[in-house]
């Protein structure tokens, strides 16, 4: 996955439920999301940014599941809008109002500033930022998605919607405590899981694997 700025359109939305993870030594709880893109176009040596079959290279971002104005969720959605918050109402601050649906940006064209971060002599490609496709690549005609529309969550859950998702990501989302109660399984071992009212994006691991998982 080559760093820098591609063309790319977000094809899936995975809620991953409540995840466990150490940071800065510390045992940490929070419910989490992946966004999956796919990218269109050529990296800088002219070469076409497709798998071997022809179908265009993926890559997916965890984020915690918060619109907090910290969360890199809310600043990601923020950018992609060209600079535009969230209103109160789509912040669900508003009574009657049932708040940002984020599954609308499945199928919405972007600019993805890839970077890569090496952990354990590992490499990871991650999404830096997305922001808006610049007016002058939009005159010049958008590419269709490619791929299917991957849409998991636990607000509207749906087994049929869970077998969508790569195994990779199935095997975390059956770790969720949110997981469990669904399918009426328990824990596959004891679990703690902390309050993750106030668990904003700083908090992640910066070495979030490269694609579907």
């Amino acid at each position: 996955m080559p760093t820098g700025s591609h063309l790319g359109i977000c094809y899936g939305i995975v809620e991953l439920g409540t995840q466990q993870y150490v940071y800065q030594g510390e045992q940490k709880a929070g419910k989490m999301l992946r966004l999956l893109f796919e990218l269109h176009g050529e990296d800088g040596d002219g070469q076409p940014l497709t798998l071997d079959d022809g179908r265009p290279l993926s890559i997916s971002q965890r984020y915690t599941k918060s619109l907090h104005e910290k969360a890199k969720l809310r600043q990601h959605i923020v950018s992609w809008r060209g600079g535009k918050d969230l209103t109160p109402e789509e912040l669900g601050q508003v009574p009657g109002q049932t708040g940002y649906n984020i599954r609308t940006l499945i199928g919405k064209h972007c600019m993805l500033t890839v970077k890569h971060s090496v952990k354990n002599d590992r490499t990871f490609a991650n999404v830096d930022n997305v922001t808006q496709v610049p007016a002058v690549i939009r005159k010049l005609g958008l590419p269709d998605m490619v791929n299917s529309e991957v849409y998991f969550s636990f607000d509207e859950f749906s087994i049929n919607d869970f077998n969508k998702v790569s195994q990779g990501l199935q095997k975390v989302i059956m770790l969720s405590p949110e997981y469990q109660k669904a399918t009426n399984k328990a824990p596959a071992k004891p679990s703690r899981f902390a309050d993750a009212n106030d668990w904003f994006d700083k908090h992640e691991q910066l070495n979030s694997n490269k694609g579907m998982e």
